[in-house]
């Protein structure tokens, strides 16, 4: 992967704020797999860096900058929480008292803690004592997916820094300057608009193929029929949970879309014609209803549910789409 390195355009806000000096408190927002983390990454860098340029960048030669690459740096602190799992008020008070001590090597101290939103109430209520009072050379920056889940003395005592947003075109550019062709850009970037950096990993781990499975998939399950969707319920449990509800989300919008002639916004283009009779064939309220359940998978993933009994449910609904048997003359 090429590193990456903002446009100046992009870059100038922050480079103003390093100018005229950092907020001690800040906040990052942005979806995981978008750019702000390699923002934040530059950020911290330049920050703890020896000999920063004009630009604002570091020079990636310094001792700091050294230590920093080799994860070794002293004077950094990475808080982060595993996916679905809480950010506990111990580390919380580990890393406050980390900012507590005197800089060893660069002028300050940093603390990246993500995603803010993963703190328990009395994690983020030991870190809004430090908020309140920080120590003359330590920096807190939170990277945040959804700020308005932070505490709200919290959220009010970190300054939001102003890093850009991807649209889907600066996301097509962005993946051919890591050598993906024009099409595949093209075709990440609808899937993943906004999210360049979790469209070229799933790209490398094979989601085109994946993709094309869980599509063939779909599209033939109403005609195999319910064992069928029992036994890849069985398999589909293995998979990539998250990546799975992402694309049906996206398939049962475009069969929406193109029930309704919003063809612009189709996300899976190349399969205009394949989706065409599916789209004219289902049942509209049953395709809304399906799309609210996989929006709401993460909810009930959380109660601890059987995944297979879940995905079951689920691709029997899906076959009940195109299920609708005539009873005297109408249709139920």
């Amino acid at each position: 992967m090429r590193p990456f390195q903002p446009e100046a355009l992009q870059w100038k806000p922050i480079q103003a704020l390093l100018t005229a000096g950092l907020p001690q408190a800040m906040l990052a927002v942005g979806q995981a797999g978008t750019l702000v983390g390699r923002y934040v990454d530059i950020l911290q860098a330049s920050a703890l860096c020896f000999s920063p340029s004009t630009d604002g960048f570091a020079c990636g030669e310094c001792r700091s900058c050294h230590l920093l690459a080799e994860q070794s740096h002293p004077d950094f602190l990475m808080v982060s929480a595993e996916p679905g799992k809480k950010i506990a008020i111990d580390q919380v008070r580990q890393a406050t008292e980390f900012l507590s001590y005197t800089p060893q090597v660069s002028a300050r101290r940093w603390l990246r803690l993500e995603p803010g939103e993963a703190m328990t109430g009395a994690a983020a209520n030991a870190l809004l004592k430090t908020l309140e009072e920080p120590a003359s050379s330590a920096h807190i920056l939170l990277l945040s997916e959804q700020p308005s889940r932070l505490l709200p003395t919290v959220r009010s005592r970190l300054q939001r820094l102003p890093f850009p947003k991807e649209d889907a075109e600066e996301t097509v550019q962005w993946l051919k300057a890591q050598g993906l062709d024009d099409g595949a850009a093209c075709l990440l970037a609808r899937q993943f608009n906004g999210r360049p950096v979790k469209a070229l990993a799933s790209w490398q781990s094979g989601w085109a193929d994946q993709r094309a499975e869980w599509m063939r998939t779909l599209l033939e399950l109403p005609e195999k029929g319910p064992i069928a969707a029992l036994r890849i319920a069985d398999s589909w449990s293995k998979a990539d949970i998250a990546l799975l509800r992402e694309f049906i989300l996206s398939l049962l919008s475009d069969l929406i879309r193109l029930r309704y002639g919003h063809l612009d916004k189709m996300v899976h283009v190349d399969y205009l014609d394949e989706l065409r009779p599916v789209a004219v064939l289902a049942d509209v309220e049953g395709l809304f209803r399906e799309l609210e359940v996989w929006l709401r998978l993460p909810e009930a993933m959380a109660g601890n549910v059987n995944l297979v009994m879940v995905l079951e449910k689920q691709l029997l609904d899906w076959i009940a789409i195109w299920r609708r048997e005539k009873n005297h003359g109408a249709q139920t």
